[in-house]
Parts: structure tokens; C-alpha cells; sequence
């Protein structure tokens, strides 16, 4: 019998959902491929304690959102195991013992460790470790495709390591991961990333509340007139529409337009709206509908996933006991 590769991959409770850039990031990979693995997605409850551990009141909150937003974007429960990650005990216990097998140096040089700091956030040992408790998610499912955005591209690296370490120690237990590494998608100012907390155009917002944000991106800076030539290239006006713009060739004619100043800024955003607005809105329909059914049906979703997932994670925990001899 053909056994599917496992796919698994996760989001901290930081937000309630989405920003559409997530779509191009990771999300569209998760959903191009959930029926063809064994798929695996969970709400990664206790990272989000890694930076938030002092503000905790909105994490239950914000699972049930991004439940939601995965349903509404084409999730499925009939192909995908959900579950919470606080539900898993077995995975603080691998917690422990790859922590045994990290050296120091390889955590501090870690490039997500230096933005979290750059940005304020306290040294704790959970922010330190944050790869090591990525790693145990990874690996108490032995899974072997794991969707991430370009910022957690180095710590699917350290799972991959740690796998191979503990095998060499201990004997094959871990299948070795691999990352499926998406595109970064700029914020709407043209600066760093859009996430689920530094804004952006949500799966969530509304028509006006789009239109507001899109009006109100930035271009070239350089153009101040429209009939001056602009810049396409690294202009996130254009970005998104490469990215959410179905219509080629009105893309091809907005950019060569663009480059000549013979349209505006104001044109070619309304055309993005108008595609975004298209992009959005069966999934807007489907979030109602979801909405309509209430919480306990995004918990029941998730405590059947939980039941799975606990199961999977006892199994392969026998077996790292069993290599080590315990």
C-alpha cells in the first residue's frame, strides 16, 4: 500500500488571521498540496509565548480566527489533521531531549533571533529556543515537506540537522524534513514583510477597508507627476498585482503605461482593487458560512484532529524511547 509523505506546517496564535500576502508566502502551498500528503496544520499556541507570554488573553481567540481563515481559503478537514499544539504533550518531551542535542552557537546566530530582538522583544529562553520547540513540532510527526515562509527557512535547517543527529546517535527513528520555502511578499509601505501583526491587507477586511488601504500604498516615490515614467520593478503596487491579478495582459498594459507616464497611480490601484476585490470574495462567502456555525464546530474540527495527532505523536515517541533505551 502507498504510504503518502506527511506534510505539516503551523502558525503562532499572534493574530486572529491572515494577511493576503500569507496566500503567496505559504498558505497557496498548503492548499495546492493538502490532498496529495498526509497534511498536517496546527495552531501553534505556545510559540505565540515566545513574544507574547505577557499577553496572553487573546491566544484561545485568535486560534478560532485563523481556524477559520484556513476553512474559508479551501482548507480541508477531510484531508487535513488540525489541531492545537498545546494538545500535544509528547512534543515538550522531544522538547527536552533535542534541547540536549543543540549547542549554543547554532541558536545565537539564528537570523529570526536577531529581528525579534531588533525589534524589542525581551531575550528570554523560550525566544532562544524557539527553533528547538519548532523542531519537536516538526519531528514528533515525522514529517517530510514542511511549507514555511522565507523567515523560518533556517530553522526547518535545524530540524533537518537535529534529525540527522539523533539518528546518528541514537539510530533511524526521524525521517529528515524538508522546507517548501514561499515568496516574501513586501508590506504595503514597501518595507520588510506584511504579517498577521504589521499589517497589511487582511483576509478579514472589508470592501472599504481595502480600498482605503490600497488608495493609500506606496509607488515611486520619484514619480510626482502622472505623466512622469515610473519605476515597476520592486513597486509593491505592482507586486500585488503580479501576484493577485488573474488578468495578464491588463498587468502587461498597467506596467508598460506605467513605464511610459501615461497612466496614474490612481488607475492602476484601482485595478488592483478590483482584483483583490475579485480574490476575496468567495472567500468572504465561505467565512460567512463558517461563521454562521459557530465556535463549536471549528472545536469539534479540532478535537477530532487532536485525537489523530496524538496518536501519531505516541507512536513516534515509542520509538525515540525505544532507540534510546529507556
Amino acid at each position: 500500500m502507498y504510504m503518502k509523505e506527511r506534510l505539516l506546517t503551523g502558525d503562532r496564535a499572534t493574530g486572529s488571521t491572515f494577511p493576503i500576502a500569507a496566500y503567496v508566502g505559504t498558505l497557496k502551498n498548503r492548499i495546492e498540496r493538502q490532498e496529495d500528503y498526509d497534511t498536517f496544520i496546527f495552531i501553534a499556541d505556545y510559540h505565540a509565548l515566545t513574544t507574547h507570554f505577557d499577553n496572553v488573553s487573546q491566544i484561545k481567540e485568535n486560534s478560532l480566527g485563523l481556524m477559520k481563515t484556513y476553512l474559508s481559503l479551501g482548507l480541508d478537514p477531510e484531508y487535513v489533521t488540525f489541531y492545537r499544539q498545546s494538545r500535544i504533550p509528547q512534543i515538550y518531551r522531544l522538547h527536552v531531549i533535542l534541547s540536549m542535542l543543540t549547542k549554543m552557537p547554532e541558536l545565537e546566530r539564528q537570523p529570526m533571533l536577531k529581528e525579534k530582538l531588533g525589534l524589542g522583544y525581551k531575550l528570554t529562553y523560550g525566544l532562544m529556543g524557539y527553533p528547538i520547540l519548532m523542531a519537536s513540532d516538526i519531528l514528533i510527526m515525522n514529517s517530510d515537506l514542511v511549507p514555511v515562509g522565507k523567515d523560518n527557512e533556517a530553522n526547518v535547517e535545524i530540524a533537518s540537522d537535529l534529525a540527522i543527529r539523533f539518528n546518528s546517535i541514537y539510530g533511524k527513528v526521524f525521517n529528515i524534513p524538508k522546507g517548501l520555502i514561499g515568496d516574501v511578499v513586501v508590506g504595503l509601505d514597501g518595507q520588510g514583510k506584511s504579517g498577521k501583526s504589521t499589517g497589511g491587507i487582511y483576509f478579514t477586511d472589508d470592501t472599504a477597508t481595502v480600498k482605503k488601504k490600497i488608495m493609500s500604498m506606496y509607488t515611486d516615490p520619484n514619480r510626482i507627476h502622472p505623466n512622469d515614467p515610473g519605476k515597476v520593478e520592486g513597486n509593491p503596487v505592482f507586486i500585488y498585482h503580479d501576484y493577485f491579478n488573474t488578468n495578464l495582459e491588463e498587468v502587461a498594459d498597467l506596467k508598460e503605461r506605467y513605464q511610459k507616464g501615461t497612466v496614474g497611480d490612481v488607475e492602476v490601484k484601482t485595478k488592483l482593487f478590483e482584483a483583490i476585490e475579485e480574490f476575496l470574495k468567495p472567500i468572504r462567502a465561505k467565512r460567512a458560512e463558517i461563521d454562521a456555525k459557530g465556535d463549536q464546530f471549528i472545536i469539534d474540527i479540532l478535537e477530532k484532529g487532536e485525537k489523530n495527532a496524538q496518536k501519531v505523536a505516541s507512536e513516534t515517541e515509542a520509538k525515540i524511547l525505544s532507540a534510546m533505551g529507556f
